[in-house]
Formats: structure tokens, C-alpha cells, sequence
């Protein structure tokens, strides 16, 4: 039922951004922008976007590495799998695909996965929101993006610190975590103590300040390497050509943040309608923003989906059980 709902919502969402993506705009005019692409820009694209799913997954690893060292391979297929469920599946259900599939491959439990993973998004978070801050002092832009990236900032840096908190004083957390929990009937409050006991062990990256100024230097070149293949394919567009690279890093704040709400499979609509608002901000032509947003979805998503395929018998799990394991958290495994 939770299923169905979920998928209800983000295809409806999905649907409202495509109509305003789609909105007002010239369909013989869109045709034309997309002849007049240089396809050539598309290869680098593809390139880099392989190089950031390998980085994703070093860094993964990196932040797993006090619970179990994981060797890069399965690290890597297990990331590319992954990131296609989180494709595949809507309103992001595709994020529990990692960390039930690491339960699966090693020693490692769920609810220690599912911490690291909430780690990688929070820096993932604070850089993107670092980025914007620094475009903003290179290139004007409307107040509302600013507010936004300040309200996303009140949000993660308090979460941040308490993760950081739980994970230095980890003894004074489970005491405090367990005597509100003890409230419940207990074989929802034992479960529950053991869940949030395997969270903490997931933290054990952050009290470590040389390995967490090291994830911090990971995630500033991942999302780097995003903006760079988003400045390489305006070179496809002559509308496009004297944008600055502050407007790659615009784009990819703006469209990072609009997938972050509920959305379909793929991020459709969300993604577009984000481009192409994050696009006319510099004066870029709706049929041209739309297109390019087109191309650099459909590669992303073209790539993260081989990716995926390609490694799935790697992992000896099939899809329909990933799907699954998504929707459902294995609590035997948890504990």
C-alpha cells in the first residue's frame, strides 16, 4: 500500500513539473535547438559521469572502512546497482538499495549502512550548499536562491553536529536513546535499541577529523566533476558558449535540490523543470534550457542505468529482490 502511495505521489509530481517544463514552449522550436546540438560535447559527459559513480563508491567505502574494509569491486557494483534503483524506484526509495545490499555482501548491518549513507548525503548537502553560496558571491542572483540555500543550511549543519555528538559521546547517546525507548512494549523497544545501536556504529567515521576533512576533500571534487561535465556540454549550445562556470555550479545546486522533493522514477520532471529555471537565470532560451536539460538527464540516466545492468551479476541478487529489499528494511539483518 505505502508502495503504491509513494508511487502515486511522484508520478503526479513528476507530472506537474513536466507541464511546467513544458509549458509555453515551441515544439518545432525544440526540435530545431536539438538538431542544432553538437553531439560531439556528449562523450567527455558520458567520461565524467563514469569517473564520479567510481568516486561515489571509493568514498563509500571510505566511510564504511571502520566498520569493514570493502574491496573497491564490490564497493563499485554495489554503488552502480544502487544508484540505478534509485532511478528506477520513485520518491527515492532506491537509497535503501545500498545499504541493504552491503548487509547482504559482508558483515555489516543495516542499521550501520543506512548511517553511512545518511552521512555521505549530509556532506553531499553542505558542499552543494557551500558551492551556492560561493557562486553567489561571483554571479547576482535572485534573493529566494540565497534564502533557500540558508534554510537548507539550518536544517543539515544541526544534523551534522548531532550525528557528530551522537558519535563522540556514544555512551551518554545510547543511555539517553535507550530510556526513551524503554517506554515502548518491549519487543518493539529491544528492536528498536539494537537499530539505533548499529546507527551509531555507522558514525564512527566522524569523530576521526583527518578522514572527515578527507571526505570533505572526496565530495568537493564528486560534485565538481558534475559541474565540470555540465560546463562541457554548454559548449553544445550556442546560446550556451560564454556562459560562466559559475552557472554550471547554479545549475547543478538548483537541480540537486529540486530532485530532492518527491518525484518519479528518474527524476523526471523535477530535474528539467530545475535546469531550465536554473538556466534562465542567465538569459538562456526556454527551448534551449529544455533541451539541454534533456540531454544531460538522459545521459546521466542512460549511464547510471547501463552501469547498474552491467554489474548487477556481479552482486548474484536480482532486480525484482533489490526492489524489495528497498521497500522493506531487514530488520534479522539489523540486528
Amino acid at each position: 500500500m505505502k508502495t503504491k502511495v509513494n508511487i502515486i505521489l511522484g508520478s503526479l509530481v513528476g507530472l506537474l513539473f513536466v507541464w511546467l517544463a513544458f509549458r509555453g514552449t515551441d515544439i518545432e522550436g525544440l526540435k530545431s535547438s536539438f538538431k542544432a546540438v553538437k553531439y560531439i560535447y556528449i562523450v567527455p559527459v558520458v567520461f565524467l559521469s563514469i569517473v564520479v559513480l567510481v568516486l561515489r563508491s571509493y568514498r563509500w567505502g571510505v566511510i564504511l572502512e571502520p566498520l569493514e574494509k570493502i574491496n573497491q569491486w564490490t564497493l563499485f557494483s554495489i554503488t552502480a546497482v544502487g544508484f540505478m534503483a534509485i532511478n528506477l524506484l520513485p520518491v527515492r526509495m532506491g537509497e535503501f538499495a545500498r545499504p541493504y545490499l552491503i548487509s547482504k555482501k559482508s558483515s555489516i548491518k543495516m542499521g550501520s549502512s543506512l548511517a553511512t549513507i545518511v552521512v555521505e548525503r549530509i556532506f553531499d548537502m553542505l558542499t552543494l550548499m557551500i558551492f551556492l553560496l560561493l557562486v553567489l558571491m561571483t554571479v547576482k542572483l535572485p534573493g529566494w536562491i540565497f534564502r533557500s540555500a540558508c534554510s537548507v543550511l539550518l536544517f543539515v549543519i544541526p544534523l551534522f553536529l548531532l550525528l557528530i555528538f551522537l558519535a563522540v559521546k556514544r555512551d551518554i547517546s545510547i543511555k539517553g536513546a535507550d530510556r526513551m525507548i524503554s517506554i515502548l512494549p518491549k519487543t518493539l523497544s529491544s528492536r528498536l535499541m539494537r537499530l539505533f545501536h548499529s546507527f551509531l556504529d555507522g558514525l564512527q567515521i566522524l569523530p576521526d577529523l583527518k578522514k572527515t576533512f578527507y571526505i570533505t576533500f572526496l565530495s568537493a571534487i564528486i560534485w565538481s566533476l558534475i559541474a565540470l561535465a555540465t560546463y562541457i556540454l554548454f559548449s553544445s549550445f550556442k546560446s550556451m558558449l560564454n556562459l560562466p562556470l559559475a552557472a554550471a555550479y547554479a545549475v547543478l545546486v538548483i537541480t540537486a535540490l529540486g530532485v530532492t522533493l518527491p518525484a518519479a522514477p528518474g527524476f523526471v520532471g523535477n530535474y528539467h523543470y530545475s535546469c531550465v529555471l536554473a538556466l534562465a537565470l542567465f538569459g538562456i532560451p526556454k527551448t534551449d534550457a529544455l533541451t539541454f536539460a534533456i540531454i544531460l538527464h538522459f545521459i546521466q540516466i542512460i549511464v547510471t542505468i547501463s552501469l547498474g545492468l552491467l554489474f548487477l551479476p556481479f552482486i548474484k541478487v536480482s532486480l525484482p529482490t533489490i526492489f524489495m529489499g528497498s521497500e522493506k528494511i531487514d530488520y534479522n539483518k539489523t540486528t
